[in-house]
């Protein structure tokens, strides 16, 4: 480890809708989940309780909200064996084990209802124009997304697999040994965000986990293929691992980080650019048969349509994130502050 914090996402605006790594962020750990209303203070408590394991030097996760990347959906202290979380839409959840390993933190008792109650037109309005822009976003992304897999098919068509298999086994041999703790646990995240601040990709999170680097360089999606024979092998081996999913596609693997062995790969793509810092870098165009360049020129043209997909949906993410704010203002001038400041030192003591 090369410091005490990480940066990840455990949703993700996909071409699917909204996918969620909520329930295995959960298994196993004590769970706090906080409830409540737009803009009272749940990602305020969860900063506090972060800079506190922070303070008595505790390694913390951050989890981003895919909606809001300035904005936490959760926190994560392993040496506490401890979660705190955002329970409300998209990612509803609730504590485990109730009472006996953690609870439900209500920022709700910290609102005046009267005042909302008055205001609940407007607050119905502003739910449906968020909604409206959450559709028109993954109807984007469903297009760009379907462009993705096309290029993808035809990239993995024309791929020299029993070189590239023979390339990975290699890389595994001269690089993976087995771990002391024998675990073998996968953390299933996002490091890759598609937000209303743009696409956002937290890269110094792999360089805190892991000094030693490889950059998959990767224009048409084939590094899951390594990504997937690595990640087989580190958990066969033993190895604690974080597999980085990609939001375009969330059941392949964009990054995979191996703290134990001090051992990550990257993939940069036109989306996705990591410089190497103290990395190795592999061009991963090495393993195309020479058909490929047939495809090039179509594939050239269905990238161009990818991005142009993604711009507008991430358009209507900024117009949602707009309405979001409006919404939050409704519910910020009906809090009580002291109230939620006490709740939340209350909370402090009880944690730490």
């Amino acid at each position: 480890m090369n410091g005490l914090s990480i940066r990840t996402f455990l949703g993700a605006n996909t071409p699917n809708g909204f996918y969620s790594l909520y329930s295995p962020f959960q298994e196993g750990m004590i769970n706090y989940i906080i409830k409540g209303g737009p803009g009272t203070g749940k990602s305020g408590i969860m900063k506090k309780v972060a800079a506190e394991a922070l303070q008595r030097e505790y390694f913390t996760e951050y989890c981003y909200c895919s909606s809001d990347a300035n904005s936490l959906d959760g926190v994560r202290i392993p040496e506490k064996n401890l979660i705190v979380a955002d329970g409300t839409a998209p990612h509803r959840m609730d504590p485990l084990f109730p009472g006996a390993e953690g609870g439900i933190v209500n920022t709700g008792q910290c609102w005046n209802e009267t005042m909302l109650q008055k205001s609940a037109e407007d607050i119905k309005q502003l739910n449906t124009q968020a909604k409206r822009c959450f559709s028109e976003c993954y109807h984007y992304l469903s297009a760009a997304g379907s462009t993705g897999s096309e290029i993808r098919s035809v990239a993995r068509r024309n791929l020299d697999k029993k070189r590239l298999n023979h390339f990975t086994d290699g890389l595994i041999r001269r690089n993976l040994s087995r771990s002391e703790s024998g675990s073998g646990q996968i953390y299933a995240r996002f490091l890759t965000g598609i937000t209303p601040q743009g696409v956002i990709v937290f890269r110094d999170t792999i360089y805190t986990l892991c000094r030693k680097v490889f950059v998959l360089r990767d224009r048409y999606g084939i590094a899951p293929l390594i990504l997937n024979r690595i990640t087989e092998a580190a958990v066969e081996l033993g190895h604690e691992i974080y597999v980085f999913y990609n939001p375009f596609f969330p059941s392949e693997p964009e990054h995979i980080a191996i703290p134990s062995a001090d051992l990550a790969f990257a993939t940069s793509d036109r989306l996705h650019n990591f410089e190497p810092q103290n990395a190795y870098s592999i061009n991963l165009s090495r393993f195309y048969l020479e058909s490929f360049e047939n495809e090039i020129k179509r594939l050239r043209f269905a990238e161009k349509l990818c991005i142009s997909c993604l711009e507008q949906a991430l358009d209507a993410l900024k117009r949602e994130k707009a309405v979001h704010d409006d919404l939050e203002e409704y519910y910020i001038s009906a809090m009580d502050y002291k109230k939620l400041n006490a709740l939340t030192d209350r909370f402090l003591k009880q944690l730490f």
